[in-house]
């Protein structure tokens, strides 16, 4: 049976303007503060720095937060999240020789400076010296970590969970560097045999790799924190371990959130 709509030839192409107006506006997604699946930045930034040999192509880090002055009911909160972006087609097949797990993580909290400088803008905030330092520490973790015969899923958070726990000795750097509640950590690349490797699609605001929420932070808090990205390449739980430490890759990234307007004026107070 052929159903009439009752609509004349010139109305119906108005109609259908319309509808898909509606539906345009229905499927725009907007983040609330409290939805760990997304991110709406009142601030975000994002920095290059190289990934070789495993990417030839720069990658670009992104991190950004939200901020409440409610939180959930109890104070000021901010919402944090990270992800990185690179052309995944641009890997570079013949470094994959073994099974590697490359992981990012960010650390953020207690620590006001002004990123610049070498190791991707870290070395201005504390010092060349202490740069090394902490990827020295890092490699060394993962590396007695994987000489250790133990089993394990990821490398870095594995390693950084250790370090949270037993700090490590950073002669050239504040005893507070490890002294955060949690540092995140994401995987993104795994590589196995035969030049296989599995990367993870880039993230975006939409699709953040990780989320986390800082309470008792306000949003010129935050703005003022730097963020510390710690990004690795070491050996999965299946693989032989390195010869020594310094084959474990890690890379430093330093970054500062744009300067957001006064409280009140921008503040998230949405559910």
């Amino acid at each position: 049976m052929a159903f009439n709509s009752g609509l004349s030839p010139i109305v119906k192409p108005w109609v259908l303007l319309l509808l898909l107006a509606l539906l345009q506006c229905s499927s725009a997604q907007f983040c609330s503060f409290l939805n760990n699946g997304c991110i709406d930045p009142l601030a975000q930034t994002a920095v290059s720095f190289d990934f070789q040999p495993l990417f030839t192509d720069p990658i670009y880090f992104y991190y950004g937060f939200d901020a409440s002055s409610s939180g959930k009911g109890e104070g000021p909160m901010t919402k944090t999240g990270f992800w990185l972006r690179y052309q995944d087609r641009h890997v570079n097949k013949d470094a994959i020789n073994q099974n590697m797990t490359s992981e990012v993580a960010l650390r953020v909290g207690n620590m006001t400076a002004t990123p610049s400088g070498t190791n991707n803008g870290c070395d201005g905030v504390w010092g060349t010296r202490c740069s090394n330092d902490i990827k020295f520490a890092i490699q060394q973790t993962i590396f007695l970590l994987s000489s250790s015969g133990r089993y394990y899923d990821r490398p870095l958070q594995k390693a950084l969970e250790h370090m949270m726990l037993v700090p490590p000795h950073l002669p050239n750097c504040v005893s507070f560097v490890f002294d955060v509640a949690a540092i995140p950590v994401q995987e993104f690349a795994r590589e196995g045999d035969d030049q296989n490797v599995i990367v993870m699609p880039s993230g975006s605001g939409e699709r953040p790799w990780q989320v986390f929420y800082l309470d008792d932070m306000t949003d010129h808090q935050q703005a003022s924190q730097v963020a510390v990205g710690i990004i690795t390449r070491g050996p999965s739980h299946n693989s032989p371990p390195p010869m020594s430490p310094n084959e474990i890759q890690v890379e430093l990234v330093c970054l500062q959130a744009p300067q957001s307007p006064p409280s009140g004026s921008s503040s998230k107070d949405h559910d």
